[in-house]
């Protein structure tokens, strides 16, 4: 919980919602998820409460505490089982432009290590780009580290950089 919103796994009911919070801040990654093999629609598939993958939300709450409709303000995916048995990726973070810098992400991230915890995930691995020094500063404040960098991954000048943390 955080000042002024809930947080939740999503249910397959949530589709629509989802959809439309990953196209709301598509153009914010590198390149934009929807110019990915298989785009938006196959990311929603293959994480929205499946056996090994979900997505926790966080949800603005009105002034009587209630739940304001359709209002994802921030959101992370993850990936059970990645690497081994007990290990986790994040494959999407993402906070609405309007609620970014209130501490949501950083709520929505310690949340997702309790959900992991619980299931005996002992690891967790994500990435993000050179050119987003804010996800860099982010991911290193939680206490993640570097252990991968791919060189012009992305375009000329423009790294994938892989990070990992012990939970």
């Amino acid at each position: 919980m955080g000042p002024g919103f809930s947080i939740r796994e999503t249910k397959k009911e949530d589709h629509l919602q989802v959809k439309g919070f990953i196209e709301l801040v598509d153009n914010d990654f590198y390149p934009p998820l929807s110019k990915r093999g298989g785009g938006i629609p196959e990311r929603i598939e293959k994480c929205l409460d499946t056996p090994d993958a979900n997505f926790l939300v966080a949800r603005l709450m009105g002034r009587d505490r209630t739940y304001l409709p359709e209002d994802f303000i921030a959101m992370v995916g993850y990936t059970r089982n990645w690497k081994s048995d007990d290990s986790a990726y994040i494959n999407f973070l993402a906070t609405h432009p309007e609620h970014r810098n209130g501490g949501v992400s950083k709520a929505l991230c310690m949340r997702l290590e309790e959900v992991l915890v619980e299931q005996d995930v002992k690891s967790i691995y994500l990435c993000t780009w050179s050119g987003n020094p804010a996800a860099i500063k982010f991911y290193e404040k939680l206490g993640y580290y570097s252990y991968t960098v791919v060189l012009n991954d992305r375009g000329i000048g423009i790294d994938t950089i892989y990070y990992k943390k012990k939970i």
